[in-house]
């Protein structure tokens, strides 16, 4: 038999964009600024040589090989399996009698305890998983490949493919649509007829997923498509397809075996689709449907896709200044391979900024109430099993996921995050009544996408913490300070409710106070007293408790009073056990205290600084209490100097507190070795642990150069009607108004190469700015723009509220001083310069 007798052919002109003969211009990358870009092609290893492109939903990770690529492809719904309920039948007199041993200071006996009758049942939640590959192999003509680049492009989220070879020049784009929902991959060729490859779907190598792992077919479909799929090995599987089909100009596109083929064409586009039973009932028929009815043509497609991303990354701009000739002439790696902290690269470090928005971007996209949040790689991953499972680990990462959201013009990206903490309400409710006996919703430190809100892992240092949730609703608060949404308050109210209420059934009384137990100190330990030498993890009352709990029981009654609602006795009892909680202690270095009591760190240097959440993400420390700022400071230095804040989310953690404590030269270092040590050279995502990358560095490191430029953690009352004695306000005051500092901390190396400037940062308040500084970090200028009509203070620099030192600024039409105080109309636009 001939080919042509064993394939389905189908004769394909349509859906493409014309492209004339020759009209491949080279990318001339190193001119572009907003592009990670290299000189040569990567290899088959996920995260440090491939790029990646996401569009909420589905992504993809390219490695713009000549001759053949494996794009690893996921969809985030795609997880091992369907909801487990795994809550401890043992649970609730486990967790009465740890307490009563844990009173008695039995902390070693009351873990063991824990570790037989408190974990969950089984042990852990759904893992995320890979969907697997798509096989891209291209025939091209004799002879060496020249002029080669690849590139993913930042400003355009388009990634892309260029070389010569035999005389002819080829491209390939990338892109993951969001207002199409579809990924697209576009070839041309600079001579007609000289694109010839094939593709194929593949759940992967056998040693990586397991040989046929969840699929059961795969298949041709429609002379052009291929689809594979499958289910998951569990009572109620999780169904799931994926497919991709050829468009192109010219040339033959046929199916052979579960390959489809494309020959002689002059461009093409393959087109990748998946679902999930998470969203479809039949994902099947829901790809090859999206597949077979895609009717505009690949450039109507790619112009909708980046005016759709443009709209979002160009709301904020960050300028660190000009780099040097040299500096712009190299790759990527090249350049991340030669910054230093003395000799710094400062669009770079602008574009490694802008990469964590395009991250948050590609992966967290309102679209219904089944859309997820990222995860620990976000919604990318090649392999069954990824570090931790992949899931959501909530005793920071998802957390930090979402911490630049609200400050780099990313808040109208929050409803994943919000879908999953209402799921988490629903199935925290099981866990608290059934673990503690207690009304409200409890989440500890893991969860999937099915809201799984059990313990997870037998692990003593985090498995013992009922406090996750607590964590994540904080985000809620920001969010309502940021943006003065009532209708999103209004509607997440329930779920923070529900998680004051669970504080307030669980907290036990110990030496007067009312605190968590049993509890820890997130993935820290301690030496206990006379013990030679043993450690252990498990507490009460642990300092992040107690100011999570702080933080959200204030925050009653200005959610009430924004909300409308009267609900005294709630108010009341909220406000009540606040009261009792115990109060931000002294330790014997002089930081913070950890634990209950001044206790031994086993790990001096642990990467978590959970007893410094008050400085950052909250703001219950500022430079209003001296005791307690200068403790916090103590407390970084003594982490940073036995090695604390390692690669990943740990030394983002660091950049964002050392902004807050004014250590900007601490902010630079710790920037640059985030780069040049913890992040991969070909790809800038960055390195976590044992992990081959971890998104929440990606995202945290931004968030923590925000505050080094401008801050609004703090409050001042409003009952100071003169502007002198002018008096800091917290978390439960309704009287207040927001204290917006400018340029508060600003490194000498990010001012030195021509000064910088920001547009569009986001202040709480509903304030938004921009601002300018010459290349001593000295204000040019600044201009805030009030997006809801509120009051606020500003002021440049670091002094604390009520000081009448410092630099005085102008503020037009409203005075002169070191805080000026600025009313007006929601639109009303104040330029601030240095008096």
């Amino acid at each position: 038999m001939g080919f042509f007798t064993q394939v389905t052919t189908v004769l394909v002109v349509g859906l493409l964009g014309q492209v004339a003969a020759n009209d491949l211009k080279a990318p001339n990358s190193a001119s572009n600024q907003w592009r990670i870009w290299d000189d040569e092609a990567g290899n088959k290893t996920a995260f440090s040589d491939q790029y990646v492109i996401g569009n909420g939903r589905i992504g993809a990770m390219f490695s713009g090989g000549e001759t053949s690529e494996s794009i690893n492809i996921n969809e985030n719904s795609f997880w091992s399996g369907s909801f487990i309920d795994r809550v401890n039948p043992d649970a609730q007199p486990t967790v009465r009698q740890m307490q009563q041993l844990i009173q008695q200071g039995n902390f070693s006996e009351a873990e063991e305890l824990g570790k037989l009758g408190y974990i969950g049942t089984p042990m852990s939640t759904r893992n995320y998983d890979t969907l697997g590959t798509l096989g891209l192999t291209q025939i091209l003509p004799d002879g060496n490949v020249t002029s080669y680049e690849r590139w993913i492009d930042i400003k355009e989220a388009v990634g892309g493919t260029y070389f010569s070879v035999g005389g002819i020049t080829f491209q390939r784009e990338y892109i993951a649509s969001n207002p199409d929902n579809i990924i697209a991959i576009n070839l041309k060729a600079s001579k007609p007829g000289s694109l010839n490859f094939n593709i194929r779907l593949d759940r992967g190598a056998w040693d990586v997923v397991g040989l046929n792992r969840h699929v059961q077919y795969s298949k041709a479909a429609n002379g052009d498509s291929v689809v594979i799929g499958g289910q998951t090995a569990d009572a109620g599987p999780l169904v799931w397809a994926a497919g991709a089909r050829i468009v192109a100009s010219g040339g033959v596109v046929s199916t052979l075996g579960d390959n489809v083929r494309c020959q002689a064409a002059d461009e093409a586009t393959v087109y990748f689709q998946a679902w999930t039973s998470y969203r479809k009932n039949d994902p099947r028929h829901a790809v090859l449907s999206d597949l077979a009815t895609i009717s505009k043509n690949y450039s109507q497609i790619r112009a909708a896709h980046v005016s759709d991303y443009q709209a979002i990354a160009g709301r904020m701009s960050l300028d660190l200044g000009t780099s040097t000739p040299q500096q712009k002439s190299q790759t990527t790696p090249q350049r991340m391979a030669s910054i230093a902290v003395d000799a710094f690269d400062p669009e770079l470090a602008s574009l490694y900024f802008q990469l964590g928005r395009f991250l948050l971007i590609s992966s967290s996209r309102p679209s219904s109430d089944l859309a997820l949040p990222p995860n620990l790689q976000g919604l990318w991953n090649n392999v069954a099993d990824p570090p931790w499972g992949g899931k959501y680990t909530i005793n920071i990462n998802l957390q930090m996921n979402y911490w630049p959201s609200l400050t780099t013009g990313l808040a109208d990206l929050i409803s994943p995050l919000n879908n999953l903490l209402k799921t988490m309400h629903t199935k925290g409710t099981k866990v608290a009544k059934e673990m503690y006996g207690c009304s409200g919703t409890v989440t500890h430190h893991n969860t999937d996408l099915w809201g799984d809100s059990a313990p997870q892992d037998n692990y003593a240092p985090a498995t013992f913490w009922p406090m996750g949730a607590t964590w994540m609703i904080t985000h809620v608060m920001e969010h309502y300070r940021f943006t003065g949404d009532k209708y999103f308050l209004r509607d997440m109210f329930p779920t923070l409710k529900a998680n004051v209420e669970f504080a307030l059934d669980f907290l036990t009384e110990y030496n007067g106070y009312m605190v968590t137990n049993p509890t820890v100190s997130p993935e820290n330990t301690y030496i206990l007293p006379n013990s030679n030498g043993k450690t252990s993890a498990i507490s009460l009352g642990t300092t992040i408790d107690n100011e999570l709990l702080w933080e959200l029981f204030g925050f009653v009654p200005e959610a009430l009073a924004a909300l409308g609602i009267h609900d005294d006795k709630f108010a009341k009892r909220a406000a009540q056990m606040r009261a009792k909680l115990p109060s931000l202690r002294v330790n014997q270095y002089g930081g913070i205290t950890e634990w209950i009591h001044d206790y031994e760190e086993a790990a001096p240097g642990n990467g978590h600084t959970s007893h410094l959440v008050p400085i950052y993400p909250l703001s219950h420390i500022t430079p209003s209490n001296k005791t307690t700022f200068d403790a916090a400071i103590t407390s970084l230095h003594h982490r940073l100097d036995d090695g604390g804040g390692p690669c990943g989310w740990p030394r983002a953690w660091t950049i964002a507190m050392s902004g807050r404590m004014f250590f900007p030269e601490i902010a630079h270092e710790r920037l640059v070795t985030q780069m040049s040590n913890c992040s991969w050279n070909k790809t800038m995502l960055n390195q976590g642990d044992v992990a081959p990358f971890q998104i929440d560095g990606n995202f945290g490191t931004p968030a923590g150069i925000v505050e080094s430029f401008i801050q609004s953690h703090e409050s001042i009352k409003t009952t100071a009607h003169n502007h002198t004695n002018l008096e800091a306000a917290y978390t439960g005051e309704l009287d207040k108004v927001t204290l917006i500092r400018l340029l508060p901390s600003v490194p000498a190396a990010w001012a030195a190469s021509g000064g910088g400037s920001f547009k569009g940062m986001i202040v709480r308040g509903g304030f938004r700015v921009d601002a300018s500084w010459d290349s001593n970090g000295k204000l040019k200028t600044a201009t805030i723009i009030s997006e809801l009509g509120n009051s606020a203070y500003v002021t440049l620099g670091q002094m604390p509220i009520g000081s009448n030192k410092g630099q005085s600024i102008k503020v037009s039409g409203h005075g002169t001083g070191v805080f000026v105080n600025v009313k007006g109309r929601k639109g009303t636009k104040y330029t601030v310069m240095v008096a």
